[in-house]
């Protein structure tokens, strides 16, 4: 893959030799140590750890005003290029989550409920091109908590039924040496991935890529023990915000020879070019993207 070798991965169910960064709990789930964390929003339980090392850091810089993009190219459709509702409610979205706030770990539902009303308009939109994507065909839709509450919330709205959204979490943690862990939670009851070819990874945006690797190599797991061909699986993954070299990467040769899928392509909202030191999505000129959406989008009384 173009930023790097693939993740290390922990399995919680396999009982080989965990490394020195993690521990097991008398369930079997794995958690990462403190002396080995930066931030990050949970350390532990986990079913799956990803270590991607520093790898990611390739990705982080400021994308040359020459090199940027300014229309979409195969496999990347960028709404806001093409629709100003679009381009103006990312904007407001900027604005907002670059409003100081008297509790930055919990702003206020007003502010919220601003944040939400133009990131539904945005999510709308996505929707519609999933449903657009997907046709007839059955899909199963996959939206990472926590961001991803927020997004299947809208995704139900505009059409795609309850019963195929897939129900887990993926906490980003960052390593004291600056590089990435990802670990994940698969909730108990879900539909059998198996039975799918076509998955929609709707997330509330694309950083440094680390959760929608990690959803494939999940998918990618999955159809390995069923002994089932991946190279047909087809994927759409749909975010608010992307950064652009993490969406290259995403759509790369070295990643679809790396994972093997059949094909992938990205809608988003908006394309940002830079990503600060803890791999928050930022502006050219250093304010945020979008801020920390999970944060953002799950109001106090929920």
């Amino acid at each position: 893959m173009k930023a790097g070798q693939g993740p290390l991965v922990f399995d919680a169910h396999n009982e080989k030799a965990l490394p020195d960064y993690l521990d097991r709990d008398a369930n079997g789930q794995l958690w990462i140590k403190d002396t080995f964390v930066d931030t990050g929003a949970r350390l532990g339980a986990y079913d799956y750890v990803f270590n991607f090392g520093t790898s990611e850091s390739l990705l982080r810089g400021l994308v040359p005003e020459k090199q940027r993009l300014t229309e979409n190219i195969d496999g990347l459709t960028v709404l806001g290029f093409k629709d100003l509702t679009i381009k103006q409610a990312m904007n407001r979205i900027s604005v907002l989550a670059n409003e100081p706030d008297e509790d930055p770990d919990n702003p206020s539902d007003d502010k919220k409920k601003q944040y939400r009303d133009e990131l539904e308009h945005v999510y709308d939109a996505m929707a519609k091109e999933a449903l657009g994507w997907a046709g007839d065909d059955d899909v199963l839709v996959l939206t990472p908590k926590m961001g991803g509450v927020f997004v299947q919330e809208v995704f139900e709205k505009a059409g795609f039924p309850p019963e195929n959204f897939f129900d887990y979490r993926m906490s980003r943690v960052q390593r004291n040496d600056g590089g990435l862990m990802l670990g994940s939670t698969i909730a108990e009851k879900n539909p059998d991935i198996t039975k799918f070819k076509k998955f929609v990874i709707a997330d509330d945006c694309l950083a440094s890529r680390i959760s929608t690797l990690a959803t494939i190599m999940l998918i990618k797991k999955k159809y390995e023990e069923a002994k089932l061909d991946f190279s047909e699986v087809e994927i759409l993954i749909t975010v608010s915000a992307a950064s652009q070299r993490g969406a290259e990467s995403l759509l790369s040769q070295e990643t679809k020879d790396e994972l093997g899928f059949g094909s992938i392509k990205i809608v988003t909202g908006t394309l940002v070019y830079q990503m600060n030191d803890h791999f928050y999505l930022q502006n050219p000129d250093g304010t945020l993207a979008v801020g920390d959406m999970g944060k953002l989008t799950t109001l106090n009384a929920a």
